[in-house]
């Protein structure tokens, strides 16, 4: 009898190879190369009767790099000697020698369908339905001997970093995985930096850590991780821009959050593997994603800026340039380009919650999108008309890898989930429940419950909607009138949540990745909250990888908070009126 709107596809996975993982080996010898230090929307209105309308309405994308990399001084000879070997682009599926790359939509209750954009043809290709919602995926270049294309990683929120062949990876299964890679919130491919014909990666902790994998074309595809840096943390976005120098060497490209860009070069070969940083650029902080295509077919790497209303902006390498002349003059490259993921994006993106849930006084739910952009598309009837009446309902990232969007409630105290179809008993002492994501770094996504005394549990997820032993956090939590989270609020890689107090003071608990204690100490984020008679978290709205908050006032007012990448008062930025008519419902999550 269930009410709620879900389709959800499992991952089938045919028998193949777990080849040995390397992710938690640091090999000897490691230098530490880390960064010195340096410094009125459209309203979205409730409507009295259900729509038929499709929640992600958005044009087509378009996108011609056809005219890009062919500078004058693109054959500047290259050092043989101390160049890494350049290769052509890292996925092409056309053969152009254009850079191509894959994109995955945001589902609705289910994993997004992917395509892959061909440059060649100019339009999206459909790839199909994934099986899986991925958190980022990864053009590398090629990584086997026995394959002459190039192999794309997929790397889900629990943590599986998987190898697929060709654009058809997700009708069949991965020929490699390996798990535990949830220990990284950024995963780049930078090329082939050692000149040995394989793609290799870096991979950034939460902490700032950075790691190389490099590839070494064997049945597991990257030798073991070496640290090659440290406060890498300073950065909200990294991508491998391919060689924009013109010097036969990839290069790492960091975003600030002050919109400064910096350059490292890299050269796998070397025992100092990342160069010193150049400042290539200022004003940066105008594009939501940047995103590193690396070398076309002249060797040319280039790097996309996209804004919050989905427009690219193409920068290609200038070979012979330096510092604020590395890149070219923007292009203009394309528009509708407001994808839920981009292969090769600086920031991952926020997982399993990219939309928002109003329950009116009937009992009916309502579904708005994520348009990625800021706003939000049109509004669906998510449950038969009055089924949920005056049961109050919670809600929660999605709690497995399918992407489902979870629907709770509690009764007779019982744990109903909706979303994902399973049921819990023993929560009957619980006036509370949100779902911010993953708290204790196990790639699964968690629960937080209150009970009436004011103690705050964490409840350690499965991965299949149902909950391992709870873990008590700590009392004093009766005092919030409201606490509420969906993905990383400050950017950092871990999961965050906020709360109110009865006085309006809102307090930021920075999540830790530590299931015995998930949160540093709140931060005082402001004042004035109690304007707001209805609070929840959205995950990100405007596609920058960080998840916003919105507010409703008396009036029904509804506004936007984005995140900023930074804490306390500075925690989220100007808000934005984004809709009216929102005292439609009882409660928003």
């Amino acid at each position: 009898m269930s009410a709620f709107s879900s389709a959800r596809l499992r991952t089938r996975r045919r028998s193949r190879l777990v080849a040995a993982c390397t992710t938690g080996v640091l090999a000897v010898g490691a230098v530490a190369l880390g960064p010195t230090t340096l410094a009125h929307a459209d309203t979205a209105v409730p409507h009295g009767t259900k729509t038929t309308t499709p929640e992600r309405t958005a044009p087509k994308p378009s996108l011609d790099l056809s005219k890009l990399g062919k500078t004058p001084t693109q054959a500047l000879s290259q050092s043989t000697t101390t160049a890494a070997r350049v290769t052509t682009p890292r996925y092409d599926y056309d053969g152009d020698g254009i850079s191509d790359f894959f994109v995955q939509k945001q589902g609705n209750g289910r994993p997004g369908d992917v395509g892959v954009w061909s440059s060649k043809n100019r339009k999206l290709v459909s790839a199909g339905p994934a099986p899986v919602q991925f958190r980022e995926l990864i053009n590398p270049g090629n990584l086997t001997p026995d394959y002459s294309g190039n192999e794309v990683l997929g790397l889900t929120e629990s943590g599986d970093l998987s190898m697929y062949r060709g654009s058809d990876f997700t009708h069949a299964s991965w020929i490699w995985t390996c798990p535990g890679w949830q220990i990284y919130n950024q995963v780049i491919a930078v090329g082939d930096i050692d000149g040995n014909g394989f793609g290799d990666l870096l991979a950034r902790t939460p902490s700032g850590d950075l790691y190389l994998f490099k590839g070494n074309g064997e049945t597991a595809p990257f030798a073991p991780r070496v640290k090659v840096g440290t406060g890498w943390g300073i950065y909200d976005q990294l991508i491998g821009a391919g060689d924009i120098t013109g010097t036969g060497q990839e290069t790492l490209v960091a975003r600030d959050l002050n919109g400064a860009l910096w350059m490292y070069k890299l050269n796998g070969k070397s025992a100092a593997p990342i160069a010193p940083r150049v400042q290539i650029g200022t004003g940066w902080g105008i594009y939501n994603q940047i995103i590193g295509l690396g070398d076309d077919k002249n060797h040319q790497g280039q790097i996309l800026g996209r804004t919050a209303n989905g427009a690219l902006y193409s920068y290609a390498g200038q070979p012979g340039g330096t510092g604020i002349h590395t890149l070219g003059a923007h292009v203009g490259a394309g528009t509708g380009w407001n994808m839920h993921l981009v292969a090769g994006q600086g920031h991952a993106p926020v997982y399993g919650k990219n939309s928002l849930l109003g329950q009116n006084a009937a009992g009916t739910l309502y579904r708005y999108a994520s348009l990625d952009n800021g706003k939000l598309g049109s509004r669906t009837q998510a449950s038969d008309t009055g089924f949920f009446g005056n049961l109050p309902l919670f809600g929660s990232v999605s709690l497995t890898d399918s992407n489902e969007t979870p629907v709770l409630g509690i009764s007779q105290g019982t744990l109903f989930d909706w979303g994902n179809h399973t049921n819990n008993d023993g929560w009957g002492s619980y006036n509370l429940v949100n779902g911010p994501g993953d708290l204790n770094g196990d790639g699964k996504a968690d629960l937080l419950a209150r009970d009436t005394g004011g103690v705050l549990w964490l409840q350690p997820g499965r991965g299949d909607g149902h909950y391992s032993a709870r873990v008590r956090i700590g009392g004093g939590w009766k005092g919030y009138n409201k606490i509420t989270g969906s993905g990383d609020i400050n950017g950092d890689g871990y999961n965050d949540i906020v709360a109110r107090d009865g006085n309006g003071h809102l307090y930021l608990y920075q999540g830790t990745g530590k299931g015995s204690a998930p949160f540093k100490t709140r931060v005082y984020i402001g004042g004035g909250w109690n304007t707001y008679n209805k609070i929840a978290s959205p995950g990100d709205l405007d596609g920058d990888g960080r998840a916003d908050l919105v507010g409703v006032n008396s009036t029904g007012v509804l506004y936007r908070y984005s995140g900023t990448g930074r804490a306390g008062t500075a925690t989220f930025k100007a808000r934005v009126q984004i809709g009216t008519g929102w005292n439609t419902y009882v409660r928003l999550f």
